[in-house]
């Protein structure tokens, strides 16, 4: 499973990373690493089997939700999940990123243990799409 960590916070970046390992122990994830959307779309174009994205909404140089629309645009990605990170709880926000076809979102703060709980979720999810 090779996952795609998008923020300007080496700090989430390294919670991020925990959280997912200690989520996708058996699944020995490869997680490769941006600092803002620009750098996250090359390498999600370079690295098209990426299965999952954890995209932060706020970075400099090209915004989160910047980085959806282009994929969501683009046949070769647009396949790619994603989950939204941000600190924005608004409804209409949330909702706004539903709609360009996030397969999560995860509010700032948040712990390792919200990583693993959404993680289950979504591989249940995946699992049971798969049967």
């Amino acid at each position: 499973m090779k996952i795609l960590v998008v923020d300007d916070s080496s700090t989430m970046r390294r919670v991020l990373k925990m959280g997912i390992n200690k989520a996708l122990a058996d699944h020995q994830p490869v997680i490769l690493e941006a600092e803002n959307g620009q750098e996250g779309l090359d390498i999600v174009r370079k690295n098209p089997d990426i299965d999952y994205v954890f995209l932060d909404v706020n970075m400099p140089v090209m915004k989160g939700d910047e980085m959806l629309r282009i994929m969501r645009a683009d046949p070769a990605i647009k396949h790619v999940k994603v989950i939204m990170q941000t600190t924005e709880g608004v409804r209409s926000k949330v909702a706004e990123l539903t709609k360009m076809g996030i397969s999560g979102y995860l509010l700032k703060p948040y712990t390792q243990d919200i990583i693993l709980q959404l993680m289950k979720k979504l591989m249940e999810k995946e699992a049971a799409k798969a049967t």
